[in-house]
């Protein structure tokens, strides 16, 4: 082979070297470009979240997916572009985000907060209910965590709103709220009315879940409060349609009938029996506690639902017939 077919042959290699550099550098960038663009993808169309476990890494995290082989290339190629290294353990929002919003998460450690309404008004029933859809650790099953000083634990949660991690512990967080109500009400009985025919406070628990019940606002709180507190003081029965209610739960279909007004066995039903029914029936407000312990009874015996949420009240019984006929009959 003379010089000349030896430089020829040394410059096609080189060549060859050129294109095939240039080439992996086209490759290179396209692949750069690629995994820029992907990451702007949805992670995922239909599922709400997706759980980090505890020392997994992103490789183990896009193997949970089920992506083409060159997507999950990509997305490698973006993380180790980035730094991203890191998956911090915990509950993370998946649906309709981008990958490169979900990844930005877990990396953060952004981790879902949810949040527990408990309202006032609202029975045990209806609480193991909003319970089940938490994303809490179910470690009080049956309220059997909380404290039954009182003999109940209806009526013993404070009505708020608690934020908490996924898997976060029920007892926690029940207990919380049971400590705040019972603090809350117990710094109240301190400052109760000196007349108040109430005995202790966990009579003033159970008096101010009925009113939570039969109140239409809070503005009549104390107005219905003084009723009852005016007729325990004389003996009276406090016939409050929510006791028989609460001690039909949870069967009761919606109506309170004639039976029902007259069933002694029911151990709630304040048209039979005297005095105050042996628990309280609803989550109770800081509002009706005030109203029963620091309120004091009035001149009324009666009131009757007008229908607009708002109540006539009478002093005797003839007045409240009237009223009857003219807002119930009519």
């Amino acid at each position: 082979m003379d010089l000349g077919e030896q430089t020829l042959l040394l410059f096609s290699k080189k060549s060859k070297f050129s294109i095939f550099l240039f080439t992996l550098a086209i490759v290179v960038i396209v692949l750069l470009g690629s995994s820029e663009s992907i990451v702007y993808s949805r992670a995922h169309d239909t599922k709400e979240f997706y759980n980090v476990e505890e020392g997994a890494s992103f490789n183990s995290i896009l193997e949970d997916f089920d992506l083409p082989s060159l997507k999950k290339i990509l997305l490698k190629i973006y993380f180790k572009k980035n730094g991203i290294t890191v998956a911090q353990a915990g509950l993370y929002k998946l649906k309709n985000k981008s990958w490169k919003d979900f990844i930005s998460s877990i990396g953060n450690g952004d981790v879902v907060i949810f949040k527990l309404n408990i309202p006032a008004g609202k029975n045990l029933y209806e609480i193991k209910e909003m319970l089940l859809d938490s994303y809490l650790n179910n470690d009080c099953d049956n309220f059997e965590c909380l404290d039954d000083s009182f003999k109940y634990i209806e009526g013993t949660l404070k009505p708020d709103t608690y934020f908490y991690k996924y898997a976060s512990s029920m007892t926690n967080i029940l207990k919380q709220s049971q400590a705040e109500f019972i603090q809350l009400a117990s710094n109240l009985w301190a400052k109760k009315n000196p007349n108040t025919p109430l005995k202790s406070l966990s009579d003033a628990i159970i008096l101010s879940s009925i009113v939570e019940k039969e109140a239409g606002n809070d503005n009549e709180k104390t107005i219905i409060a003084g009723v009852f507190l005016h007729r325990l003081s004389i003996g009276m029965r406090l016939q409050a349609d929510p006791t028989i209610i609460y001690g039909l739960l949870p069967e009761f279909n919606g109506n309170i009938t004639k039976a029902n007004l007259r069933d002694k066995n029911n151990i709630y039903n304040t048209y039979q029996i005297s005095g105050l029914p042996p628990t309280p029936i609803s989550t109770v407000s800081k509002s009706s506690l005030e109203a029963v312990i620091l309120g004091m009874q009035n001149d009324y015996l009666y009131f009757v639902a007008k229908g607009d949420g708002t109540h006539k009240f009478s002093k005797t019984y003839k007045e409240h017939l009237e009223a009857v006929r003219k807002y119930q009959l009519n």
